[in-house]
């Protein structure tokens, strides 16, 4: 399992089928040592290493390790079971380290052991228990009638940029490569539903949406946005563009999009697919199923010219 960068992410169009590493994390529960089972989209990890030296470092964020050097290239380790919340917990050589990259950051996350590549269906995955956790964004059953929790270690980056406080990353938007133009900012009152089980996300997004003058609607999952979706059916304000997450429990994006494209009344709504899964293979799926775009997260300003770009293509297109 050294190199996953080019693993198949395995998405039956329709079935919403992705791949998933499984490891375990043994937390303090109450005081006492438990071993759990966490898993996260193969799509996000470019490859699982055998525990290498970790260089200290004089931070004061908690869960930081150190850096460790991988092919020439410097990597922050995150010691995952801290960066979650738990007391310290020392490195062992005998973990191993799961190398993640969103948006062309690459993490390093120090975990017990890797033990499978699963293959899980996303209308199989519950959303989080309230008192989960804000970095587990979904969990399903597996054998013995134990839960496997996915977590959202791209969430796990953002709390620790900001040293660990939920409460600022909550009212932060995400960073932006470049301040959109004064061209790009014709919301116009547009009507925009923005799918994404995120909280966070959600509400970066929609700070921005609504400073370029769209109207917000949010959902947190592809089920919620598909009923939100087909009671406007008659609406009076029709809604101008769907802006959805890839990754979420009940409905994913995929789901979602094949949906809208097969509704009646629905299929020629723009569609933006907006997710950390920026491999080709992802980008193709999506693409493939129906979707307008596909823009990866945190580059406002590219989603924004994007979305004027498809609803002004589907104008023409109607009208054609």
């Amino acid at each position: 399992m050294s190199d996953l960068k080019d693993t198949k992410l395995e998405m039956e169009l329709g079935g919403s089928v992705f791949e998933l590493i499984e490891f375990s994390l043994t937390r303090m529960i109450r005081g006492k040592p438990v071993m759990g089972l966490y898993g996260v989209n193969v799509a996000k990890v470019r490859e699982v290493v055998r525990m290498p030296v970790i260089n200290p470092l004089s931070s004061r964020v908690r869960g930081v390790a150190g850096i460790f050097e991988l092919r020439g290239i410097p990597i922050p380790a995150v010691n995952l079971v801290v960066a979650l919340g738990d007391e310290y917990s020392e490195v062992l050589a005998t973990q191993q380290i799961i190398v993640t990259e969103f948006g062309q950051k690459r993490a390093g996350f120090i975990v017990d052991s890797t033990r499978r590549i699963r293959r899980v269906a996303w209308d199989k995955v519950l959303p989080p228990s309230v008192d989960a956790g804000t970095c587990i964004n979904g969990m399903t059953l597996i054998e013995q009638n134990q839960f496997l929790f996915i977590l959202d270690l791209e969430r796990v980056l953002m709390l620790l940029e900001f040293d660990g406080t939920p409460e600022q990353s909550q009212t932060s938007a995400p960073r932006e490569k470049a301040e959109p133009s004064q061209e790009q900012k014709n919301g116009k009152g547009k009507r925009v539903l923005l799918v994404d089980d995120s909280h966070v996300i959600r509400n970066g997004v929609r700070q921005v949406l609504v400073r370029e003058g769209y109207h917000v609607t949010e959902a947190s999952d592809g089920a919620e946005g598909l009923a939100i979706l087909e009671k406007s059916v008659n609406s009076t304000q029709p809604f101008a563009i769907l802006v959805s997450d890839v990754e979420m429990p009940r409905m994913d994006g995929l789901t979602l999009t094949r949906k809208v494209r097969e509704h009646p009344q629905l299929n020629t709504l723009p569609i933006v697919l907006h997710t950390s899964l920026s491999g080709r293979a992802n980008q193709a799926a999506g693409m493939t199923i129906g979707a307008n775009a596909y823009v990866v997260k945190n580059d406002m300003a590219t989603l924004l010219a994007m979305m004027i770009e498809v609803m002004e293509s589907n104008v023409h297109a109607l009208s054609a």
